[in-house]
């Protein structure tokens, strides 16, 4: 079966709203492309073209979009949530709608974009264990401490998400995850629930969650300058 990538767009976008009050975040223009465009080429590079749109936030907006784009052999199908459901209530929504094709799934964070990390690999060494655990992909970087950074041993297993602090460089979370079937199956349905406040720190207690780190850049462009670095980059 074709791999199938989850990407998040539900969210509010508040700290884009100010500079683009009708277009939610995961299409707003990066140098003249929406956003959702430029991670959509980097999915087909990856080898993975079923796209699972996971929308609440003018939902509407991304069903015009996905209305007018050219086909380009890209399978796209939008998942509209019924009310604020955070980003697990959004996949557990997803699940109840049988709209999940992967075990483990894929998740992608709508604003973020790891250029130089191949996704064809994220598959790799899918092992089935019991109890299952997570994975969540970590990139190395600079000046880490405003990011909050993720710690873990040498067998991968994180120990803890540090909040954010003086350091100078260490690992974030780079937005992208693997987690199984019955997880996200076991979310209270019809509830908000975040994967990154409620999910992860309770899969870390159990000690099922495994980092993976990928190779940097992290392009991150859920505020205006990290839009800027965004563009700046990918212009080069």
């Amino acid at each position: 079966m074709t791999p199938q990538a989850v990407i998040l767009v539900g969210g509010l976008g508040t700290r884009l709203a100010e500079e683009f009050p009708d277009i939610p975040k995961g299409l707003v223009p990066v140098n003249g492309r929406p956003f959702l465009e430029w991670q959509l080429e980097w999915l087909r590079r990856g080898g993975i073209t079923r796209i699972l749109l996971a929308a609440g936030h003018k939902a509407e907006v991304f069903e015009r979009y996905l209305m007018h784009r050219p086909s380009d052999g890209m399978v796209i199908v939008l998942s509209r949530e019924p009310g604020p459901l955070g980003t697990g209530g959004a996949l557990r929504y997803a699940h109840a709608q049988d709209l999940l094709a992967n075990d483990p799934v894929l998740i992608l964070n709508g604003d973020t974009l790891i250029p130089n990390f191949d996704l064809s690999t994220v598959f790799h060494g899918v092992e089935k264990r019991f109890p299952p655990c997570g994975k969540i992909f970590v990139a190395p970087i600079e000046n880490a401490g405003r990011y909050g950074t993720v710690e873990f041993g040498a067998d991968g297993i994180v120990a803890a998400f540090r909040e954010k602090a003086k350091r100078d460089a260490g690992f974030v979370n780079a937005g992208i995850y693997l987690l199984p079937l019955d997880l996200i199956a076991s979310i209270p349905p019809g509830q908000a629930v975040s994967i990154e406040k409620e999910i992860f720190p309770e899969l870390v207690r159990q000690r099922r969650l495994v980092a993976v780190p990928v190779s940097p850049p992290l392009l991150d462009m859920g505020t205006l300058d990290g839009l800027a670095k965004m563009e700046a980059f990918l212009q080069a």
